[in-house]
């Protein structure tokens, strides 16, 4: 496990200052909230093991540190990022909704643990996930699904996902329209 350095400086300061602006989502059961280090351990494990092998994976814990990294750091760059998705405080999944490089669009993208599996989770998550961008202002949202990934495959559809033209023999990829979020009120804060 990498072990992080803590350094008696601002910058920890800020950088919690700055995570507390950050939106937090929340549904019945769970909370989506911005990266912490303490998440780490389950992103590395979710992307060393068999769940990766949709995700480019498995991959060691310096690669899953460094994208652990680069998604976390989206907020600070872009605006948007990784959330965190906790159940009872507890990280059991990731819900992405932004940008990567190279993205053909906004994209909504998940990865839950075992412990998630079953429950419904997956979908609460990023049906908060879908709503809130859609919130902010997307236009349409993306997701980018292996084909051999049924789960994924099965989650996207009963998010109301729609497989778009641009999908390949690599990659299918799901279009979400924005009339199928809940949005609030026009005008409302």
């Amino acid at each position: 496990m990498l072990a992080p350095v803590h350094l008696p400086a601002p910058g920890a300061a800020i950088a919690a200052s700055a995570r507390a602006a950050l939106p937090v989502l929340e549904t019945d059961r769970l909370v989506l909230r911005a990266p912490e280090l303490g998440d780490f351990a389950l992103f590395a494990d979710l992307l060393s093991g068999d769940r990766a092998r949709f995700m480019g994976g498995p991959q060691d814990e310096l690669q899953s540190w460094y994208d652990f990294a680069n998604y976390s750091a989206g907020w600070l760059l872009r605006g948007d990022g990784m959330f965190t998705v906790t159940e009872d405080s507890t990280p059991v999944g990731f819900i992405f909704a932004g940008c990567e490089p190279k993205d053909r669009g906004i994209e909504l993208g998940f990865m839950m643990s075992a412990a998630a599996e079953g429950r419904g989770l997956a979908f609460e998550a990023a049906t908060a996930a879908r709503d809130h961008l859609f919130s902010i202002g997307a236009p349409s949202i993306l997701s980018f699904v292996a084909p051999g990934n049924a789960r994924a495959r099965a989650l996207a559809e009963r998010l109301g996902g729609t497989l778009d033209a641009s999908s390949t023999p690599r990659t299918c990829v799901y279009r979400y329209a924005r009339d199928l979020a809940v949005l609030p009120p026009e005008g409302s804060a």
